[in-house]
């Protein structure tokens, strides 16, 4: 039964993954590294990651380039530019071609979901490690202190920070245009934690599966259900995380996405 359930979870993943992708082809985040983070987190959040897409994560269809004429627009009166339309200098029949989401109409994503995309930016980089890392440990063996799971925890912590920083350091540069040495280093300051608390929860959820639930029978990572262990482990990692992209965001050491 438990294999059963965990082929249709982890089935479940990757066909939304690829649903999300297609998705994606017609509705681009307006960040890019975005596009890559859902990917991901639809790998191991499932049809949770799917209703979160849904409920805060897709773009609009607003958020689309314009590019018509001004007097085409129908825009009504009552619609507020942010400038001076003497400012503007247009002419009548020049276009705009601008994202909508540009236009800043005034609409701020809650603060809950803002906290919930950086912490899912961060746990995009410990997906990628983890199944980079995993995989490759069974194909190499490793060994730190005489255990195999605990170099393998350790090379997907050094992965995941490796990657983390990358996608963070991506993000930054979008956002900021810095030198790539101070967006390095903003990058590390920022997912350092993120990443080590999303860890905290993962492993801690690993760790009960490989001594307490599977002590007797240990469990294979070419299995299915070491698979849906993991997505399981992931959901325990974004709620560690949840809580320290909070407090970084409010210390002003991390940008709410």
């Amino acid at each position: 039964m438990l294999t059963l359930i965990s082929v249709f979870f982890v089935c479940s993943g990757i066909g939304l993954a690829a649903h999300i992708a297609y998705d994606l082809t017609k509705r681009k985040q307006s960040m890019k590294i975005m596009n890559v983070v859902w990917i991901f987190t639809a790998l191991w959040g499932s049809y949770l990651a799917l209703w979160a897409y849904y409920k805060f994560g897709r773009a609009k269809k607003g958020d689309m380039k314009m590019n018509m004429p001004m007097d085409d627009m129908n825009m009504d009166k009552g619609m507020k530019m942010n400038m001076p339309m003497d400012d503007m200098n247009m002419d009548k029949g020049m276009k705009m071609d601008m994202p909508m989401g540009d236009m800043n109409m005034g609409a701020k994503r809650p603060h809950w979901q803002s906290v919930a995309l950086s912490a899912l930016h961060c746990g995009a980089g410990c997906t990628l490690a983890d199944i980079i890392g995993e995989w490759l440990s069974h194909y190499i063996h490793f060994e730190i202190a005489g255990s195999t799971l605990l170099s393998n925890w350790i090379i997907d912590f050094i992965l995941a920070l490796m990657i983390g920083v990358y996608f963070q350091f991506y993000a930054i540069r979008e956002m900021e245009k810095i030198s790539i040495g101070k967006g390095l280093a903003k990058a590390f300051k920022a997912d350092f934690f993120s990443l080590t608390s999303w860890q905290v929860g993962m492993y801690g959820w690993m760790a009960i599966v490989y001594f307490v639930i599977f002590r007797v029978y240990p469990l294979q990572d070419s299995r299915w259900v070491f698979w849906f262990m993991m997505q399981i482990a992931m959901l325990f990692g974004f709620f560690c995380a949840y809580p320290m992209n909070a407090l970084l965001i409010k210390l002003g050491i991390k940008k709410g996405m």
